[in-house]
């Protein structure tokens, strides 16, 4: 047996090493508690909707939509304007007031008012009304859209979460029992039962044991900063996420017919309104510029009066208020106007106007693809899904039993530690795949229900969704 007693230094440091990186090294100074704040599932929805960056664009863009629609509201309404100057001309000039020219200075003061109503262009007015109320729509329903991904963002990284603490949780189990098998194989050295080679390969197992949950632990922290980035929180603060229940759910089978799903996700999915939004938009944009071939025709009036130093007749001592009431005056006219040649600019209006109808019409065919295609994976993922977590359940299972059955014929001295040690390994692997098929049965689960339509923000995140 002393002829390893070499390798007892480096499986010591290794085990010291790695209990240094899991506890950490003590700080030079104590560090302040910070406060934990809590915050489930539900809380983490509703903090996303209010400050994710992609929602705020998305409302702000539905916004600039809707001053639009008032925009092209008011091409209805007349225009109305009040002009007044005053000048002074010097020299030589020519009076209005006396009909004749004259070398002294005169003062003028003048006041009007004008207003202009389209009475019809072409139908321009009401092309561009449509097509704005049609992108608004589409705006609308893209923020739509945008809520249901920052949901479901969530919903993914707080199952991946939960699914990382999980991990972590098995990993720890696996460290105390690897603690537990080097205490058990220590007496057995010390008895004589058993050669030193198997203690140095036990602390040798609860090293690995330990760096694995390290990589858990890691993997939990980087499920929970993907969160805090996602919900723009402080990343100063510490947060505790907590989904109630998540950590015992059993998703249950459920049987989908594909072609059901896709007819569903047609009808439901709100980024198939939003291509089919701005393909009409796009056609009332053709309208818009074919408007252009017709002939405008506008209704305006005018109203105002003056005053002079001069006065009224060359009357200098005419008062202010007699000259404006004097000279008062106004007109209505009626301006029509009839395109003939504009350098071709109309057609290529209409021409670029066709071409963007007809890039329309070619994405809301490659959102319906898109969006049947997406259907299928996610159907055919939840298929595999389901399978793997059955093969994982047999396979947990039977290494359990394997594990079971290693240890005591290890006690008894009829195996090795080869033997031990693989059934071990083999029964940590089969618990972390077993955890990460239940966890992934369940949100390809979610995914059926994003892909199709179904999930909204007043979706609870275990159970039924939410009806729309």
């Amino acid at each position: 047996m002393q002829r390893f007693s070499f390798l007892r230094p480096v499986a010591t440091g290794l085990a010291l090493l790695a209990v240094l990186l899991t506890f950490g090294a003590a700080p030079a100074t104590a560090q302040p508690s910070q406060d934990t704040t809590q915050i489930a599932f539900d809380e983490a929805v509703r903090t996303a909707l209010d400050q994710n960056t992609n929602i705020k664009r998305a409302q702000a863009q539905a916004r600039q939509s809707n001053v639009q629609v008032q925009s092209e509201w008011m091409d209805f309404a007349p225009d109305l304007s009040i002009n007044s100057d005053i000048s002074r001309r010097v020299g030589r000039n020519f009076s209005q007031v006396t009909g004749d020219f004259t070398t002294q200075s005169t003062d003028f003061f003048n006041l009007s008012g004008r207003s202009s109503v389209t009475l019809f262009n072409g139908f321009e007015n009401v092309s561009s009304l449509r097509e704005a109320r049609e992108q608004a729509g589409a705006d609308q329903r893209n923020l739509k859209r945008t809520q249901r991904e920052v949901v479901f963002t969530v919903m993914d990284q707080f199952i991946a979460l939960v699914e990382s603490r999980e991990i972590v949780r098995v990993r720890r189990e696996q460290v105390e029992a690897q603690r537990k098998r080097l205490r058990q194989i220590e007496e057995f050295v010390e008895a004589g039962s058993r050669p030193t080679s198997d203690l140095y390969t036990a602390e040798a197992d609860l090293a690995d044991a330990e760096q694995q949950l390290l990589q858990g632990k890691r993997e939990r922290e980087v499920s929970h900063t993907q969160l805090i980035q996602t919900l723009q929180l402080n990343p100063r603060a510490a947060y505790d996420f907590q989904v109630p229940g998540l950590e015992e759910a059993s998703p249950e089978p459920t049987q989908y017919e594909l072609s059901a799903l896709i007819d569903e996700a047609f009808q439901n999915r709100l980024d198939l309104r939003v291509a089919e939004a701005e393909r009409r938009a796009a056609e009332q944009g053709i309208r818009s510029a074919r408007s252009s071939y017709y002939p405008s025709l506008s209704l305006g009036g005018n109203y105002g009066t003056d005053w002079s130093s001069r006065g009224v007749g060359g009357n200098v001592s005419d008062d202010f208020t007699n000259q404006l009431d004097v000279n008062r005056g106004g007109g209505v006219s009626l301006s029509l106007s009839i395109p003939i040649f504009n350098r071709l600019q109309r057609s290529n209006q209409v021409e670029q106007a066709q071409v963007q109808a007809q890039n329309a019409e070619y994405a809301l065919e490659d959102q319906r693809q898109e969006i049947a295609l997406q259907v299928r994976q996610s159907y055919l993922d939840y298929q595999n899904a389901t399978q793997q977590l059955e093969a994982a359940d047999k396979r947990l299972r039977a290494a359990e039993r394997a594990r079971t059955a290693a240890q005591e014929r290890y006690r008894l001295g009829s195996a090795d530690i080869v033997e031990l040690q693989n059934a071990l390994r083999d029964y940590v692997d089969a618990a972390s795949q077993q955890v990460r098929a239940r966890y992934e049965l369940f949100f390809q689960q979610k995914r059926i229900d994003y892909n199709v339509g179904r999930l909204s923000p007043s979706a609870p995140l275990l159970g039924a969704p939410a009806d729309q």
